[in-house]
């Protein structure tokens, strides 16, 4: 295990590199239609290495668990320049100096009308993998209220059945639509979970927005709409079953039997080989231990975690009729993150007692 660690942490960027901060490790964009690709300077796949290898400390031997640390260090000094300076403790997918979103980019770089609002999503993972105070949570608490679902803006992105649910919108941003992402949802209820303070009517509505979403099977028929920036079946189930390792509401853990049965019947179809990592990962968080497979690195790990929808926050319904559409996705790719990821799945099975 050390050399796969070691293996990553040669790949978090030294300092002096033309296209990255220090601390911040490599990623890429790219739109298939075209074939452009683009090397992407962003907080999000640092922040999730971090986060996970820090879940997995505990397996680790003292000398890995300095790998992960001096890992770990330099990720959160690169994290300032992804945070918010108007001191509202939230953080950015991209830097937050001037015209640093789209790095690399030849024509949304140009144009402040592409810039970014921070977002739920960077700010739950960067503060799982930094750590946090009673006092962060406090005010992304108060932040989030004023970027929820009713009742002063309505989501027209997602399913009817949601219209009057309370759920946190993936943006922080003042004139943005608000919009539902079940995978995002279920990483700020990690971070609120671990943060162990009392929900309120909108966690709860949260919590609900999860279980009505594995409970109708959006996630399996209508994984774009219940995720629009993870609308992958897969990876909408890797989310929820590691929500349930930190999870204590019983309607979540109620969910646990259904989620095995889901990844068992996604990994008897075709799937790309990082999926059965990540499903294989999750059966075990659910305590399955006899439809485990014995895997090894994959060979492609050129496998997209999320994409950014050209269209998703239109709220017009005809154009957002071709939000699906790969045409109007930018993939986002990290290697450092899919080594994590098996490093994840090797450890779990490492160290579950296998029938």
């Amino acid at each position: 295990m050390k050399a796969l660690l070691s293996d990553i942490q040669a790949m978090q960027v030294p300092g002096n590199n033309p296209v990255y901060p220090e601390g911040i490790f490599p990623s890429q964009r790219r739109h298939s239609a075209t074939g452009t690709k683009r090397e992407d300077d962003n907080s999000f796949f640092t922040a999730l290495v971090v986060f996970t290898l820090n879940r997995l400390k505990k397996y680790f031997s003292t000398e890995e668990i300095k790998i992960v640390e001096d890992i770990r260090q330099k990720a959160t000094h690169a994290f300032q320049r992804y945070e918010n300076k108007k001191g509202e403790h939230s953080y950015n997918f991209w830097r937050t100096e001037k015209n640093a979103h789209f790095p690399n980019g030849k024509i949304f770089s140009k144009f402040d009308y592409f810039r970014l609002a921070d977002d739920v999503d960077c700010t739950a993972l960067v503060y799982l993998a930094q750590g946090f105070s009673e006092e962060d949570i406090l005010r992304l608490r108060n932040k989030l209220m004023y970027h929820a679902n009713l009742p002063l803006k309505v989501s027209k992105n997602t399913l009817p059945r949601y219209k009057n649910f309370k759920v946190y919108s993936t943006w922080f941003g003042k004139n943005i639509p608000v919009e539902m992402d079940v995978c995002v949802t279920a990483n700020l209820l990690y971070l609120l979970f671990e943060s162990k303070t009392p929900f309120n009517k909108n966690d709860l509505d949260c919590i609900r927005y999860v279980c009505s979403v594995i409970t109708n099977d959006e996630h399996k028929s209508a994984p774009f709409r219940v995720a629009p920036y993870y609308p992958k079946t897969s990876i909408i189930l890797y989310h929820i079953s590691r929500l349930l390792t930190v999870a204590k509401h019983p309607d979540l853990l109620q969910l646990k039997e259904k989620l095995k049965r889901d990844i068992i019947q996604e990994l008897s179809g075709r799937c790309h080989a990082m999926e059965r990592v990540i499903l294989n990962t999750s059966l075990m968080w659910l305590g399955e231990t006899t439809h485990i497979e014995e895997l090894q690195m994959p060979a492609d790990i050129s496998f997209p975690w999320f994409i950014a929808g050209m269209l998703t926050s239109v709220e017009n319904g005809f154009i957002r009729m071709f939000a699906p559409l790969p045409l109007f996705h930018i993939q986002f790719y990290c290697e450092a993150y899919m080594k994590t990821l098996f490093i994840e799945y090797r450890v779990l099975r490492d160290n579950t007692s296998l029938v």
